[in-house]
């Protein structure tokens, strides 16, 4: 087949826009049957899909302290209190002991919203004790075991045997943000 560059423009210019025409065609149907079957979640990612089937995004500015939390936890590779990562708070921001109770508030919610909503950090207990120690969840293994290093530092520094967590206890993240 001869073609001159006209008509391969005009050709290529042809099926790129079949292909547009297609695609949103597609979008639609996907859409649609979405709708229809109450799907609200990205098959392959499991990732909450808005009404248009676009990636549903968190709303609001991202807290500060979820990041230092899991920045700490990268930080001191071991499990900690949250009265550790209060400590840890008050000195690198410099604040006095006036602002304890809303660094310790901010802490608390965020630690909370790292647990329950994004599924990175989780806690571990000892049966009996009040005490509970912040981990994150790549830290645990296929049995919900810590790795024997931290179980070690755990029973040697603070006299604590930490339990099995329970995976399915874990949340899924929801949104494409919590996924990194």
């Amino acid at each position: 087949m001869e073609l001159n560059a006209r008509e391969v423009k005009d050709m290529i210019s042809f099926y790129q826009d079949e292909k547009l025409r297609l695609n949103a065609k597609l979008k639609h149907v996907d859409a649609l049957l979405r709708k229809l079957q109450g799907n609200n979640v990205d098959s392959e990612s499991g990732v909450l899909l808005t009404r248009t089937g676009t990636k549903a995004k968190k709303r609001g500015p991202k807290s500060v302290w979820g990041k230092f939390i899991l920045e700490q936890l990268d930080k001191a590779q071991r499990p900690m209190t949250y009265k550790e990562l209060m400590d840890i708070a008050m000195d690198s921001h410099g604040y006095d002991q006036s602002k304890f109770s809303s660094v310790r508030a901010s802490i608390l919610n965020s630690a909370f919203r790292l647990r329950a909503i994004a599924g990175k950090i989780t806690t571990v207990g000892e049966l009996g004790k009040k005490e509970k120690f912040l981990v994150s969840t790549k830290w645990l293994d296929e049995k919900g075991q810590l790795p024997k290093a931290h179980i070690k530092w755990l029973k040697d520094s603070m006299d604590f045997t930490p339990e099995k967590v329970d995976l399915s206890s874990i949340p899924k993240a929801k949104y494409e943000e919590d996924l990194a």
